[in-house]
């Protein structure tokens, strides 16, 4: 859920996370620049489909200040003579440029730590041929009425997941239930279900939690009451 909560974090910000640093990444083959060097490269996620985009997250820590990696780069992109741009939202910045079908973005935060600036970087790769989805639509049911907000899915050695955010009508209790009985109808087992608590330590019940599995696949269904409304993380895993 960590990727998941990054690249929601970055999109309300405008723009998909983006990752710089060596990218060899299978996501983005073709789109390898750094503008920016990096003291310490953490992959966080190699090969990714992001909205069914081939993504790569990687987390950074700049030795030098927001403002060094800012003004690096911003130079390293004016010297490619292609626009760059920036955009502030609460306590972070967020660079991004697109080199033709590369799409660069930086995230970094406007007070450094200890003489450092840790950021996340994405590189998504745009247009080419489309990504063979390992868990296909239509694996996993999903709860009815729902739009989705962000589709995400991530390959690792030996297992796939997919993970969707979406927004229901309704209570967050009443959805887990007939998600719950859907599942069950189509011939998938509870392994677990309960409410889920708000991540403050008051023991607040926010909503429920669903764990069910069929053959090798396994869903986590998160329901949380947002306003009147329901937000649904559903978490899809494969293994091969």
């Amino acid at each position: 859920m960590k990727l998941t909560q990054l690249i929601l974090r970055g999109a309300r910000l405008g723009c998909v996370l983006l990752p710089l640093v060596t990218v060899t990444a299978q996501a983005a083959p073709t789109c390898g620049k750094q503008p920016v060097k990096a003291a310490r490269t953490e992959v966080l996620g190699r090969d990714l489909l992001v909205n069914g985009i081939p993504t790569t997250v990687l987390g950074l820590t700049f030795a030098g200040s927001p403002d060094d990696v800012i003004a690096e780069f911003r130079a390293f992109w004016r010297k490619q003579e292609v626009p760059a741009m920036g955009k502030r939202g609460r306590g972070s910045m967020l660079l991004s440029a697109l080199d033709d079908d590369c799409h660069y973005a930086l995230t970094i935060p406007l007070k450094a730590t200890g003489g450092r600036t840790r950021g996340v970087l994405s590189v998504t790769r745009l247009g080419g041929k489309v990504t063979r989805r390992q868990i296909p639509d239509g694996t996993v049911p999903l709860p009815s009425n729902a739009k989705v907000i962000t589709d995400i899915e991530s390959h690792d050695p030996g297992q796939a997941g997919r993970t969707w955010v979406m927004a229901l009508p309704g209570s967050a209790s009443g959805n887990a239930e007939r998600y719950r009985a859907r599942l069950a109808e189509q011939g998938w087992a509870t392994v677990a279900q309960g409410p889920s608590y708000k991540l403050d330590g008051s023991q607040k019940i926010v909503g429920s939690i669903a764990v069910m599995q069929n053959g090798s696949d396994q869903v986590d269904a998160i329901f949380s009451d947002q306003g009147g409304q329901t937000q649904a993380v559903i978490n899809a895993t494969r293994t091969r």
